[in-house]
C-alpha cells in the first residue's frame, strides 16, 4: 500500500510513479472506482481502465514539470486540486491542465477523479 498521508505526498508519488512507468505503484494512488478523462475522448471508468490508459503511453513519456497544484479542502476527507503539468516525450512538450478530486481513506489520499486536458495558450 502506498502511504500518502498528505496531498503533497500523493502528488510527489504520482510524479515518481508516472516517470518510472511503474503501473502497480501508479495505480495504487487511485481509488478502485476512480474515473479519468485524459488525452482521449473516452472516460476511463475504474482503476483497470486507467491502468490500460497509462499502459499505452510511449516509453519516453514523462512529467517534465508539475508544481504542487492549488488545493481546496472540501471536507476533512475530500480535497480538490487544479494546476498545470508539462509532459514531455523526448523533446516534444505537452502542456496540460490537470484537476483531481482526492478522497482520504484509512489515513491515505487517493485520486477519485482525474481530468487532464491540453493547454491551448501554452
Amino acid at each position: 500500500m502506498m502511504v500518502t498521508p498528505t496531498v503533497e505526498s500523493l502528488h510527489d508519488q504520482w510524479v515518481a510513479a508516472f516517470n518510472s512507468h511503474d503501473l502497480d505503484k501508479h495505480m495504487a494512488l487511485y481509488a478502485e472506482d476512480a474515473m479519468m478523462f485524459g488525452a482521449v475522448d473516452e472516460l476511463q471508468d475504474g482503476r483497470d481502465a486507467i491502468r490500460a490508459y497509462f499502459g499505452n503511453r510511449p516509453p519516453g513519456m514523462r512529467v517534465k514539470s508539475y508544481p504542487m497544484p492549488l488545493a481546496r479542502v472540501v471536507s476533512p476527507d475530500v480535497t480538490i486540486t487544479a494546476g498545470h503539468v508539462d509532459f514531455a516525450n523526448g523533446e516534444d512538450l505537452m502542456p496540460y491542465r490537470m484537476t483531481w478530486v482526492l478522497e482520504k481513506t484509512d489515513g491515505n489520499w487517493r485520486i477519485a477523479q482525474h481530468h487532464g486536458s491540453p493547454r491551448r495558450s501554452a
